[in-house]
């Protein structure tokens, strides 16, 4: 079996993770947080955890956590509405309040997912149930825009990647660490979703995070294609084929979703939640 050399492992984790982060905040920024909430189903944080851990420990591994790695997304979730509603409840450092709200709520979810066995089929109907639930409950949170984004310089960039990469590196060492079940509940964890709210939450306020929360159901889509399609790309494949079929098929639900719905209701504003 090949291995990356670790400092070219390390390197390339850290420059993804910069820039998943980066990019879905400048997308939140320009073209607002209804556009990041779809894109943040994306399968970021998985599309790293699948191949180095593919790489690292073999495809047959990466198929064996397919149905919690769909299950995951239940825990991933938690983590959106605890953080909604601890970031609502307390108008004073709400962004921290909501975030660790949020990983006690994912931590608390996937303890409990990994001691069950799934199928991929009772996985995914599980995830189904969860996105059906949460898209109901955020439905009337305003679809705000960010008004006056703030103008980049090297410092704010770096402030924003930073967090990001130990993250991200951190997961990852995790799912090989860890097994078959912790792999897939990992490849759920909101690595970049989690800095990119407390950026655009500290920036601009609680209503544009809530923004990118309430679609983030929505893009979800994509993610779970991507892990249903691995066990069968990834065998045939390979790492680096699997890895690029399975985005090629999370990217046709994600172009869609956007496409169909991110320029419905632009400016609309609904009462939040209570």
């Amino acid at each position: 079996m090949e291995y990356f050399p670790a400092a070219t492992s390390i390197i390339a984790k850290v420059l993804w993770s910069a820039v998943l982060v980066l990019g879905l905040s400048a997308i939140a920024e320009r073209a607002g947080p209804r556009i990041a909430g779809i894109v943040a189903g994306a399968p970021q944080s998985a599309i790293l955890v699948y191949f180095f851990v593919g790489r690292d420990m073999g495809v047959d591994h990466v198929a064996e956590s397919a149905p919690h790695g769909v299950a995951s997304f239940a825990a991933t979730l938690a983590f959106v509405l605890a953080y909604y509603r601890g970031s609502v409840r307390f108008t004073r450092h709400s962004a921290v309040i909501g975030a660790l709200a949020g990983l006690m709520a994912f931590a608390a979810t996937a303890v409990i997912l990994a001691a069950i066995p799934l199928a991929l089929w009772s996985g995914t109907a599980l995830a189904l149930c969860a996105i059906g639930l949460a898209a109901w409950y955020l439905r009337r949170i305003a679809n705000v825009r960010v008004e006056n984004p703030v103008r980049y310089t090297p410092r704010l960039l770096l402030l924003r990647g930073c967090f990001a990469v130990v993250l991200i590196v951190a997961v990852i060492a995790l799912a090989e660490i860890l097994g078959t079940r912790w792999t897939g509940l990992l490849a759920g964890f909101p690595a970049t979703l989690l800095p990119t709210l407390l950026i655009i939450h500290r920036t601009y306020g609680a209503a544009n995070a809530h923004a990118i929360i309430r679609n983030f159901p929505l893009g979800l889509g994509s993610i779970i294609l991507y892990i249903l399609s691995a066990p069968t790309t990834f065998p045939l494949w390979g790492v680096y084929g699997g890895t690029a079929a399975s985005i090629g098929i999370s990217l046709v639900y994600l172009t869609l979703a956007v496409f169909l719905v991110g320029g419905a209701g632009r400016g609309s504003k609904r009462r939040a939640l209570p």
